[in-house]
């Protein structure tokens, strides 16, 4: 692991002096891998289906602001596909990825603004720790030279069903670890990345998570129009446990309409 450090503090010493005023943007493009035991008690037709819907939810495009002490991760906005209709919203719902996130270094805080049914919540809460190991593995990605670094996290084991609701549903989420890689540049002194992840010294340009991955399409460094980098204001204040409560109702709502919807002769959910 000293050799790690070495090479890092070597690559850091090489890395051009950048003004604590600079800026900067990079976008992001996600994929989600779709979990094939999702909805094993639908027909294999209507799984399918579904499971094409949920793919094409779950590629999206992001950008991340940054300066040298907070950093804002959003969704591109996108037209909406032809044939779409909120039937399937709740795709996004289920995308590990959601709202507008406000990072702040120093603190290592978030604010997280969140869509759930038509109502807002910043979600506030601690960043988590990351006991990040470095490989000493580097590569290149477009212009920057990365190096791999890598950490082992426990997740809830969600899980999600259409039809007949199961008593595990309702008892506490199992956990589960899964094993999170990312690739950083020191060229890019910021201790971000998108989503959540950060805690290294250089921009985050590629995260591998569990199905997920995340990978930087491009960088503007000191973009002519400056940019605000501010946290979101508008929306209920909510500590990121009491989220997780609210959602957890509200999986158990969508659920029990699904099943009245069915029984009443409808083919899927729709929110109220």
């Amino acid at each position: 692991m000293k050799n790690y450090f070495f090479l890092l503090i070597i690559v850091l010493l090489s890395t051009p002096t950048v003004a604590q005023d600079f800026q900067g943007k990079a976008y992001y493009s996600s994929k989600t891998k779709i979990n094939s035991d999702f909805g094993n008690n639908i027909s294999p037709e209507r799984k399918k289906r579904m499971m094409e819907r949920m793919k094409a939810s779950m590629e999206k495009t992001f950008e991340l602001d940054f300066n040298s002490s907070a950093s804002l991760f959003y969704e591109q906005e996108r037209l909406e596909a032809s044939g779409e209709n909120s039937r399937f919203n709740f795709m996004s719902f289920m995308n590990p990825i959601q709202g507008v996130l406000y990072k702040e270094y120093a603190s290592k805080t978030f604010t997280n603004r969140v869509e759930l049914f038509g109502k807002f919540f910043l979600i506030k809460d601690s960043l988590p720790k990351s006991k990040w190991t470095l490989t000493g593995e580097s590569k290149t990605i477009g212009k920057y030279t990365v190096y791999k670094a890598t950490l082992n996290s426990e997740v809830p084991q969600e899980v999600f069903q259409f039809g007949r609701q199961s008593e595990e549903t309702d008892r506490q989420p199992k956990m589960r670890t899964i094993n999170i890689t990312a690739w950083f540049t020191p060229q890019i002194p910021v201790s971000t990345g998108p989503a959540k992840h950060g805690g290294l010294p250089g921009l985050i340009l590629e995260v591998n998570a569990d199905n997920t991955t995340i990978l930087c399409t491009k960088v503007v460094m000191n973009p002519k129009e400056k940019m605000k980098i501010v946290a979101p204001k508008k929306g209920t204040a909510v500590g990121l446990n009491e989220y997780n409560e609210i959602r957890k109702e509200k999986i158990t709502e969508m659920r029990e309409m699904y099943q009245r919807n069915r029984r009443q002769g409808g083919d899927g959910y729709r929110p109220r």
